[in-house]
């Protein structure tokens, strides 16, 4: 029930939401049958696996949060202002999976069509409900825009995976990148991301992919953690990501949040609580890391929160 574990003192947290009033909505966990599943995260030494779907993002003035909420028994992306005050507003009006919000000021989501299916859609963050969608008849999820706003990344799995595909925004020409999932923008092109491969060894890893150039480079890897849903920091040198640990309270196997140096350097834990912390992002000076934990109340509800991290 405590608000933050011991280890976390220096990160002066704040609670952003109330969950009276606010129903968040996070990754959760699944029995050890999805372990190996594309597009889940995992750690097969500990027979544990999650959700890996982006449920949080920063507007791009740093001024407001979007954040799934369970509306009528649907997920729907619900927009606030950052500070621990403030009424939501109501986004989108269709069960959701992820989304993104993009330097366009639009907010880019999983449309779950039905249990099977996912399409790639968009809707002003503030004005109207006018929904385009991009794409369509798969199942594709985490969609997130380019540095240069000219191309949208995706997941899409199919019969052969999780693969990494782009959307061209200007033309609709649709381009398998690489094996993978969780895209997260990387560089200030459309062409370099980094995203997460679920290893044969048995977790997920963090790697980053040139695929105009054909590059490919392991960021970081754990036999005994798996690492998902990856965000860059705005000066591009840090990666913050969430992977399963054990925590010193509790004894069990909970998600934390982690981040490292784009070169796989400087590895750090930043959370340490026995409830589940999720889906990270960054403030837009970098001073601050906004997130979802499960942390504080008895219900194990989900709230937003926030924490300093000094670069």
């Amino acid at each position: 029930m405590a608000s933050y574990a011991p280890e976390e003192s220096g990160l002066n947290l704040m609670k952003i939401t109330d969950e009276a009033v606010n129903t968040v909505a996070g990754n959760r966990t699944f029995p050890n049958s999805y372990m190996a599943s594309d597009g889940v995260g995992f750690c097969q030494s500990s027979s544990y696996a999650w959700s890996t779907g982006r449920l949080l993002d920063i507007s791009p003035d740093g001024d407001e949060l979007a954040y799934a909420s369970v509306i009528n028994g649907q997920w729907n992306i619900m927009v606030r202002k950052a500070g621990p005050q403030g009424t939501a507003t109501q986004r989108s009006f269709r069960s959701i999976n992820d989304f993104s919000w993009g330097k366009d000021d639009k907010l880019y989501f999983g449309d779950a069509v039905d249990i099977n299916r996912s399409q790639i859609s968009s809707t002003d963050a503030h004005v109207g409900s006018l929904m385009r969608q991009l794409t369509s008849n798969n199942t594709d999820l985490n969609p997130i825009l380019s540095n240069d706003g000219k191309k949208l990344y995706f997941t899409r799995i199919d019969k052969s995976g999780a693969f990494v595909w782009s959307y061209d925004l200007s033309n609709g020409a649709l381009t398998s990148c690489c094996r993978g999932y969780n895209p997260y923008p990387i560089g200030n092109g459309s062409d370099e991301f980094i995203c997460v491969r679920n290893s044969s060894f048995g977790t997920s890893e963090l790697w980053l992919v040139n695929y105009e150039k054909g590059q490919e480079t392991l960021i970081l890897t754990d036999k005994n953690r798996g690492f998902t849903n990856p965000c860059v920091s705005p000066d591009g040198e840090w990666i913050l990501c969430q992977g399963n640990s054990k925590s010193s309270i509790s004894k069990k196997t909970n998600l934390d949040i982690f981040m490292v140096k784009k070169d796989g350097t400087g590895f750090i834990q930043l959370t340490y609580h026995p409830s589940d912390d999720c889906c990270p992002v960054w403030s837009k000076d970098g001073k601050y890391v906004y997130f979802i934990s499960s942390r504080a109340n008895e219900r194990d509800s989900f709230n937003i929160w926030r924490m300093r991290v000094d670069l």
